[in-house]
């Protein structure tokens, strides 16, 4: 029965992991505060790290083009945004803003701890200081300092109340199964 597997299915959904008759989907979902350390090391929350071990795929984080803050990956949503610049004009503006994002990408190693080691630039990009905080966009996510994410975050809360409710289709997806 669908009424019985939905809980069941937005429990997996809380988790990050939804499967979709004999198809995996993972989702980096919720948000998470960690610590970063003098070093600039910065735990990822387990949520996130279990993604990348189920799919045995490297966690890859790059500027953001549009925000403050840094975006993290894995290797599928790279190669998505690779075979999009390749079907692109190469001589393009788009193409170039799309391989501006892609030149500050760093593929991370996560120490024994889970934690991985942020450069100064990201750092500095994101205005990092004492935490950072995970936000969970779906099939990647961000990290913010949280005082620049609350306000956005608060500023997107009212809009929806105030009636400025983005639209919002929903659809199946014929290529990730049905539900």
């Amino acid at each position: 029965m669908i009424s019985h597997s939905i809980p069941l299915m937005l429990n997996q959904a809380i988790r990050g992991k939804i499967t979709l008759r004999r198809h995996e989907v993972d989702l980096f979902l919720s948000t998470f505060e960690n610590k970063l350390d003098r070093k600039g090391r910065l735990s990822v929350p387990a949520r996130y790290r279990a993604v990348f071990e189920r799919n045995g795929t490297p966690l890859y984080l790059y500027k953001s083009l549009t925000q403050s803050c840094l975006e993290g990956c894995g290797t599928e949503r790279i190669s998505q945004i690779v075979d999009a610049i390749d079907e692109m004009d190469v001589l393009s503006e788009d193409t170039l803003t799309l391989q501006t994002m892609l030149s500050s990408a760093q593929e991370m190693k996560l120490d024994n701890e889970g934690r991985v080691m942020l450069s100064d630039d990201f750092i500095d990009y994101a205005g990092l200081s004492d935490s950072a905080l995970f936000v969970g966009i779906g099939r990647s996510f961000q990290i913010w300092d949280p005082e620049q994410w609350r306000p956005l975050e608060q500023d997107a809360r009212n809009n929806a109340k105030n009636g400025k409710m983005p639209k919002l289709t929903l659809t199946r997806s014929t290529n990730r199964g049905d539900v």
